[in-house]
């Protein structure tokens, strides 16, 4: 699977200030925890991936990388590596760019499936690992279609999340959303939630190329190749 834009956003827009041990949930490349690693320089980054070229794919993106000793990529579903009692309540951050495809066409490729739709991890399921897997200050932070975000805000508040964050995100400067990231507690927070659109172009392109909008080029400015070649 490619790097794809909703990784990179969630990645560069999720708070991970202060953490000491971060899960990405279904981390695929590795891409969302690699972020997350290179933002909170005192944590341990666990990704958690079920299907095996990715989880192959991702140690060894972990393994070159400057954060190479704080990472581990496990090969496992979320539910279960939730159910380990050692991992209940033991996360300061629940971090997690779901398969949410629902009743879509699929491809023949089954592992592009697995990661794009949300037959083998429905919504309900990570909310009950986040929920078990973060500690009582812990932040449960995702990426999601904004046309779906009605049945995640309601499942995530059944089940005692606070809503502290919500960013819209639009294409194109002037459309409509396609995607909403959200970042919940499981305390309720002092003040109303922060709200904010994020647009990734600007207007029309010019000569093919798209014209970034000032926003999305800070959420990632820190991310430039630093890495030694191989």
């Amino acid at each position: 699977m490619k790097v794809g834009t909703d990784a990179l956003l969630l990645g560069s827009w999720s708070d991970v200030s202060g953490a000491r041990k971060i899960i990405d949930a279904g981390t695929g490349s590795g891409i969302v925890a690699l972020m997350a690693a290179q933002r909170a320089p005192n944590a341990e980054v666990t990704g958690v991936e079920l299907e095996p070229n990715a989880v192959a794919e991702a140690r060894a993106n972990s393994d070159r990388s400057p954060w190479s000793n704080r990472m581990r990529i496990v090969e496992d579903s979320i539910q279960a590596f939730a159910r380990r009692a050692e991992n209940q309540g033991a996360f300061d951050s629940f971090l997690i760019n779901p398969p949410f495809f629902h009743g879509k066409p699929k491809s023949p490729d089954e592992a592009r499936n697995l990661a794009r739709h949300d037959d083998a991890l429905p919504f309900t399921v990570f909310l009950d690992a986040a929920w078990s897997m973060l500690n009582a200050v812990g932040t449960f932070q995702l990426v999601w279609p904004w046309d779906r975000w009605a049945e995640l805000k309601n499942g995530a508040e059944v089940r005692g999340f606070h809503l502290c964050r919500k960013a819209d995100v639009c294409g194109r400067e002037g459309h409509d959303p396609r995607r909403v990231m959200s970042h919940w507690v499981k305390l309720p927070p002092i003040e109303a939630p922060q709200q904010e659109m994020i647009c990734i172009e600007l207007g029309e392109r010019v000569e093919g190329q798209p014209q970034l909008s000032e926003r999305y080029k800070d959420l990632l400015s820190p991310y430039v190749l630093t890495w030694p070649e191989p």
